[in-house]
């Protein structure tokens, strides 16, 4: 696997020193790539050797190999004649070659006609014929910078995944964000974008740019800066009260020391909680086909209720809801962001699929842990952002390496059921063992909370969960 960070122009004239080097550190990045040359220096000045820093190449007249791994290759190409010289090379040396070669590029740019509402892929034309005269047509990912990281489609069987945040107004807001992808040898791309402002002092709560810059001039410059002063100290700057100082403070404590605080007299549920997550074909979904359940209280149980055919979006739920009319009668239903998706996706999948069971649905006790802690003010809870995987490996949970993200598994689910074939089909055991693991770690954060002596000091409004998305196919704000 490479894993791939992008810096739009617009993130590199308002990034600070200590904000990349978060940003390197929270995706374990491999390469940081950028479009402009200028900003090379500063990226190496904080970098060092530790990525490997790219800018777009002034027509090298050549492909150029960005990284390699044993099984994976990144390489730019600035023509589509250092793209016959990828084909060439991989087809003359099939043995030294990788199983899955990503290209980057700028020759494939998408745009939008706002009056047909149609879109259309500038330069395809040159680029597929290249492949096609090669019989190389569905060999590689082809990843554009001229494309937002929300994009992928084939393109008369030509993958193109954008990569490059705020390329295009027609396809989302410009603003300072960061791109991240996981470049996988089986060709998937597991994606996730972030704003720049939760990185460095501004992933504090109450801490805007106008503050980093006040906290900036009275030298604090981190957030292990800010951890350590006191609510004397930084209640006397520009702007910033005890109230204020004191929330900062407690924030940046707790993403730097990875603890939970609770609000004093803050409890979650007595009875043991049954630990839910679904997977679905997106944001609007037209089917819950995965429902993984877990019971640590019962012997540290997983169970996924699974289907796997399109064509039945009843089945997964209603071998779920007649498990926990039977067996999960009065015991906590927890969901992280469920409030927001995992419980009315659910119930809107009961009034249409099986209504039978939609008045015991709402008679359950339904839980959701992000609303409680961060909506409710219940605890502070670490992490650079209120994300499910950000919060619990910032207490120490160490996640399975499936390559996936909420927003690839709709995209490989809506894939498949557009046409249902060995081809499209997914790894089933794969995507179980995804959504294992994030109800699994769903449980980890539970319990820390649950097990927490630390109490919050400050009464936080939670202003940082506006910037903090909670949860990955909820918002599939990663993609």
């Amino acid at each position: 696997m490479i894993g791939l960070t992008v810096l739009p122009e617009v993130t590199m004239q308002r990034c600070r020193g200590n904000q990349l080097q978060d940003i390197v550190r929270y995706f374990d990045s491999d390469v940081v790539f950028t479009p402009h040359r200028i900003h090379e220096p500063f990226l190496r000045a904080e970098l060092g050797d530790s990525v490997r820093v790219m800018t777009q190449p002034l027509n090298s007249g050549k492909p150029i190999e960005i990284a390699r791994t044993n099984d994976t290759q990144l390489v730019w190409i600035s023509t589509p004649g250092d793209l016959e010289t990828v084909i060439q090379n991989m087809q003359t040396n099939p043995d030294q070659g990788c199983s899955e070669i990503f290209l980057l590029s700028d020759q494939l740019a998408v745009s939008v006609d706002l009056i047909d509402l149609e879109a259309r892929l500038d330069g395809l034309t040159e680029y597929r014929a290249v492949l096609a005269e090669h019989d190389a047509v569905g060999e590689f990912t082809h990843l554009t910078i001229e494309a937002n990281p929300e994009y992928r489609a084939e393109w008369q069987s030509v993958d193109v995944q954008g990569v490059m945040p705020g390329t295009n107004k027609q396809q989302g807001t410009i603003h300072a964000g960061v791109a991240h992808f996981e470049l996988q040898p089986d060709g998937v791309v597991g994606g996730k974008t972030r704003k720049l402002e939760q990185f460095g002092l501004q992933a504090v709560d109450q801490i805007g740019e106008s503050r980093v810059e006040t906290l900036y001039q009275a030298g604090i410059h981190s957030r292990q800066d800010l951890s350590t002063s006191s609510v004397h100290e930084i209640s006397k700057l520009s702007g910033l009260g005890q109230a204020t100082a004191r929330t900062a403070i407690e924030s940046a404590q707790v993403i730097e020391q990875g603890e939970v605080r609770k609000a004093p007299g803050a409890s979650l549920p007595k009875s043991d909680p049954i630990f839910i997550d679904i997977e679905t074909d997106g944001l609007n979904p037209t089917i819950v086909w995965l429902i993984g359940v877990y019971l640590p209280a019962q012997n540290d149980r997983y169970m996924p209720f699974i289907e796997t055919d399109p064509s039945k979006p009843e089945v997964a739920l209603e071998a779920f809801l007649s498990w926990l009319a039977e067996f999960g009668q009065d015991q906590p239903i927890v969901a992280y962001n469920g409030w927001n998706f995992d419980f009315p996706v659910i119930n809107e999948h009961i009034a249409d699929h099986c209504p039978r069971y939609l008045d015991f649905w709402e008679s359950t006790y339904r839980f959701d842990l992000y609303d409680w802690a961060v909506r409710e003010n219940n605890a502070t809870l670490p992490g650079l952002t209120n994300k499910l995987e950000d919060v619990a490996e910032a207490l120490g949970w160490e996640p399975l390496d499936t390559g996936l993200t909420g927003a690839e598994v709709a995209r490989l689910f809506q894939r498949y059921a557009a046409n249902p074939c060995p081809a499209t089909e997914l790894d089933w055991e794969r995507h179980k063992r995804y959504c294992e693991d994030d109800v699994r770690a769903l449980a980890h954060i539970y319990h820390k909370i649950n097990d927490s002596t630390n109490r919050m000091t400050s009464n936080s409004s939670g202003t940082r969960s506006s910037n903090r998305n909670s949860t990955s196919q909820g918002t599939l704000s990663d993609f």
